[in-house]
């Protein structure tokens, strides 16, 4: 099965293909939240772990997030039950969006 995303972005795509994604919690990059601890701004994306597939065919992550002032580590989920669906933050209860990214 092939797909074209022009967006050249590399990562999985639903099904776990490895190809070009627009999935855009990846790691490395940082997000414009505060830290749960020191309350200082960016959080670093550190790692993202696949957890399982849920009912819409949709991969879960976990992705774990550290502070780069005082190195506190939070996390939370991307395709949380269906695609699309970001968790909280586990410490700070923060709702992720999208738009929180900084590139």
């Amino acid at each position: 099965m092939f797909y074209n995303n022009y967006d050249n972005v590399h990562g999985e795509d639903r099904w776990g293909m490895v190809g070009k994604t627009g999935d855009p919690f990846r790691e490395g990059r940082k997000l414009a939240i505060p830290c749960y601890r020191c309350h200082q701004k960016p959080l670093l994306i550190a790692e993202r772990n696949w957890m399982d597939t849920n009912n819409d065919d949709s991969q879960r992550y976990q992705i774990v997030v550290v502070c780069d002032e005082c190195g506190a580590v939070d996390e939370f989920i991307v395709n949380d039950g269906r695609e699309h669906k970001i968790g909280r933050l586990k410490h700070s209860k923060y709702q992720l969006s999208t738009r929180d990214i900084i590139e």
